[in-house]
């Protein structure tokens, strides 16, 4: 695996762990964090929202009014157990952050970058009139070892 790749922990205190011990040094960097911040996300999401079906159902069995036959309490575990369902929801956003960041930092950092990189390649040479060795029917001079080559 390369570097950013290794295998993140499913543990939650470990997640949060590695999450508090990256410091922002390189793109690298941003990556492991988004990754991990999606991964604790991933996991919030997953354990709320199974605790709080496990809520609705333990509240819905409870008897209530004998007169309502415990359709009273099955509507009110619904609504205790709903705050945690939005709890969940959020944690779901909360780890999609982390590569909104990523993808954002890519968009409005890397991405110039590379167009800039390639813009001044792709000029590099037109103002001036090229020099060719070889095979190469261009204006534009030819890299050290590109001789004899077609383009």
């Amino acid at each position: 695996m390369s570097d950013g790749d290794e295998a993140i922990g499913t543990n939650l205190a470990q997640l949060v762990k590695q999450l508090d011990a990256i410091e922002f040094r390189t793109d690298r960097d941003l990556y492991k964090y988004a990754r991990i911040l999606r991964q604790i996300g991933f996991e919030l999401y997953m354990r709320i929202g199974m605790d709080a079906d496990m809520v609705t159902e333990i509240l819905s069995q409870y008897k209530g009014k004998w007169w309502t036959f415990g359709a009273q309490s099955k509507i009110r575990a619904k609504l205790v157990g709903g705050h945690l369902k939005a709890g969940s929801t959020a944690a779901k956003v909360f780890g999609l952050s982390g590569v909104k960041m990523y993808a954002s930092f890519v968009k409005h950092f890397i991405k110039p970058e590379q167009e800039a990189e390639a813009e001044a390649r792709k000029g590099k040479g037109k103002s001036k009139p090229g020099f060719s060795i070889g095979d190469k029917p261009s204006d534009s001079a030819g890299k050290p070892g590109e001789a004899g080559r077609a383009a």
